[in-house]
Parts: structure tokens; sequence; C-alpha cells
């Protein structure tokens, strides 16, 4: 039977802008979360995959997700006044006045009940006080006075904390804290890695709104960065980053593998440079450029490179002793 078009089932708009403000399809970036699952399988479970660890490592993006919803919301409601003068997410449900904020309060509030709740039945304490980091790093993010996403630097340092926080959520869901904890030189790897993809972040935004007045309304801590600060950062955490990567491979006998993938590693950074620093791509809202085909391509490759490495039996790293003089 044919219905009217006006008779046919489409979700209310209204309900469509609050999912938007929790951000669903942000739920990506919990695929961190695997980074940590892989330490605990390499490090701790001698790539012993099974049923009951592929089962944990999935629930345990669910708390995760939950918890990253209610932070969005929180980031949403706070910024509101801020994103009225931004040239695009001026847009969105509060700023544009299409959803009820005492709702988001209740939908947050459910959203937190519901991530601990389960973190509680289905996990240890150290997974359940990773989650509450991550909930508590969005209220120090966010909220006044110390919000510190307002603060120069700070910013990039306390929102990439959130990569060592999903670090530890797929470790811990795998490894009791009793067993290991988590190696401290991955930790602030991936803390420099998280740091290096937002100060990015912070540079594409910067010349998208290329308005230094509107950007410093916009955000208070570009009142203090310039380019020519935000690249030297990115430079910073890039050395840091590939430094501290260093020393986990020299640490553990099972990465030493990994010194191979270095000059992919290499490849990487200098394509996400390239595209965060080029004028066509300064155009782009920061989270398109994380979507650039070759930053995704060259991500992946690194990805599966390693994963080759860390499961394969030969010892590549020994044949490099034979470019040693003193091993001949």
């Amino acid at each position: 039977m044919h219905f009217p078009t006006s008779h046919r089932f489409h979700p209310t708009p209204r309900v469509i802008e609050y999912l938007k403000i929790c951000r669903i399809d942000h739920w990506l970036k919990n695929i961190f979360i695997l980074f940590g699952h892989m330490v605990a399988i390499v490090l701790m479970l001698h790539m012993q995959i099974d049923f009951d660890v592929i089962l944990t490592a999935a629930l345990s993006l669910i708390p995760a997700c939950l918890i990253a919803s209610a932070n969005y919301i929180l980031n949403e409601i706070l910024d509101a006044p801020f994103d009225a003068l931004h040239p695009s997410k001026k847009n969105r449900g509060i700023p544009a006045g299409k959803v009820k904020i005492p709702i988001l309060w209740a939908i947050m509030a459910g959203l937190v009940v519901a991530g601990f709740a389960l973190a509680f039945l289905w996990f240890n304490w150290a997974y359940t006080f990773a989650l509450f980091l991550l909930l508590f790093s969005g209220f120090v993010y966010n909220v006044p006075p110390i919000r510190l996403k307002d603060r120069a630097y700070l910013d990039v340092i306390a929102e990439s904390f959130n990569n060592p926080i999903r670090l530890w959520l797929g470790y811990y869901a795998l490894v009791k804290p009793t067993q290991a904890l988590a190696p401290l030189s991955i930790v602030l790897a991936w803390w420099s890695f998280g740091a290096l993809l937002m100060t990015g972040k912070r540079y594409a935004e910067f010349r998208f709104i290329d308005n230094d007045e509107l950007s410093g309304q916009y955000r208070k801590s570009f009142k203090t960065y310039t380019q020519r600060r935000l690249i030297m950062a990115m430079i910073t955490y890039a050395n840091l980053f590939c430094f501290c990567t260093g020393i986990a491979m020299a640490s553990y006998s099972r990465l030493q593998n990994l010194v191979l993938v270095f000059p992919l590693i290499l490849v990487a950074v200098i394509v996400y440079f390239h595209y965060a620093m080029s004028e066509q791509d300064a155009r782009l809202e920061p989270e398109q450029l994380l979507k650039h085909p070759l930053i995704i391509v060259s991500t992946v490759v690194v990805a599966g490179a390693s994963l080759w490495l860390l499961t394969t039996e030969v010892q590549f790293v020994e044949l490099l002793h034979l470019l040693n003089p003193e091993r001949l």
C-alpha cells in the first residue's frame, strides 16, 4: 500500500538533534582502546586470543562510549556561547535553539549511571578507575574555573590525556592490575601521539577561522597561540612520541621488531604535517582534515606493518646486528 509522504515514518528532528549532541559518530575515537588491548595481548597474554578475550575486549568499548557521550553533552552545553561565534558550529543544536538543556542534563546523568553500572558489573577496579578518569577529564577540560580548554598548551595536554586513559581501559579490561601495570614508556608515547594530533587540530582550526579577534573570542587559548607556536608544538610532540616509542622497543623484546616500522611512522607524520599546513586544507574543519584519504592510508599501513611484525616468529631485528662491525 502506498502511503502519502507526510504519513511515512521519519525520526523527529528534535530526537536527531539530541543524538547529534551525543556525537555517536565520534565513538569511533574509542578505537584507540584497541591499542590498549594489543599492548595487553602482546606483552601479557603472549598473543593468545580466544573467544573470551574477544568478548571482553568488545564489551570494554560500551562503558567508554557512554561516558564519552556524557562528556560530549557537557562540552556542548558549556561551549554553546562560544560555538555561536564559530562559522559553522553556530548551527549546532544548543546555539541554534533546537534542543532543551534540562533534557540534555538528564541524558548525561543517565549515560554516566549506565556506564559505571556496566563497568562495576563486567570489569575490575582499575578499568573502573580509568573510566572515572575519562569522565573527570571532561570536567577538568570544560568546567570553570579550571576549564583547561581555555589555557594554551594545557588544553592540548589535557585533551590528549584521553589517549592514555583509553589505553588503560583497553589494557585493564584484559589484565588485572595485580599482574602488571601498563608500561609507562608506551603510555607516554601514546599521550605524545595524541598531543600531536590535537595540536594539528588546533592548527587547522586556527587557520580555518582565519580571524585573530574572532578566534580569540571562540577559544581563549587562541589569544596565545600563533601559527609558529603551534608548529613548534607539533614538532615537539612528534619527537617525544618517537623518543618514548624507542624506549618501549628497547625495553621489551617482543617489541624490538617494531624498530623497522619507524620509517613508515616518519612517512605518516610527514603526510599529516603536509595536509595540516597546506593552504587548501586550512579551509577544512579539523575533523575533516583527519579523514583525509592519505592520512588514513598511511595510518593503516603503519598499523598493518606493526601487527605483522608483532605476530611473525622471525626476529628481523637480529639481522640489524650484521650491520655492526663489532659483531662480524
